[in-house]
């Protein structure tokens, strides 16, 4: 109750203090580029009337303005994940009630995540040659040849050299 009181004479009011409200919302990171098919975590903080910060990820609303190139996830668990699709940008924007804010999104071409070599275990004869090739496998899924763009090594010289010249990478050579 709030009372203005002048010598003998005053007034009275009620006064109800609500709980503090949402003023702003901070993505983090703004901007982030990510390699396709990955996954990236967006995290919103929010910023309220008493000056109080608090995590609002799973509470906020994501959208992805380009659902080609990323989507962005408001699952139970997942709030704020954004899977890649294809190459390109996209802007990501958080928002709850009519607050909200943006971050800026890449998409990478896929990223090399392993290598295998064919054929994986080879014998062959001295004064003979054999064919290695390499298969890389992205974080997309996706495989390519890469026997020409890789570095070829040996780890004996003395029984086998193998080949980086151009129009031979990968080729063995018993000793």
């Amino acid at each position: 109750t709030i009372e203005a009181k002048f010598g003998n004479i005053s007034a009275n009011t009620n006064l109800t203090v609500t709980p503090p409200e949402l003023v702003s919302i901070e993505i983090s990171p703004t901007t982030a580029s990510f390699a396709k098919g990955t996954t990236f975590q967006f995290n919103a903080m929010g910023t309220y009337t008493d000056g109080s910060t608090v995590d609002i990820t799973d509470s906020a609303i994501w959208l992805s303005s380009n659902n080609g190139v990323a989507t962005i996830s408001n699952n139970p668990g997942s709030q704020g994940l954004a899977t890649s699709n294809v190459q390109g940008p996209s802007t990501i924007t958080a928002t709850q009630g009519t607050i909200s804010d943006n971050a800026t999104l890449t998409v990478t071409p896929p990223e090399l995540v392993s290598i295998a070599i064919n054929p994986n275990m080879a014998s062959f004869a001295d004064g003979t040659t054999m064919q290695f090739s390499a298969t890389g496998t992205y974080t997309d899924g996706s495989t390519e040849n890469i026997t020409d763009t890789v570095t070829w090594t040996s780890s004996d010289a003395v029984i086998a050299t193998i080949n980086n010249s151009a129009g031979s990478e990968g080729l063995a050579t018993g000793e």
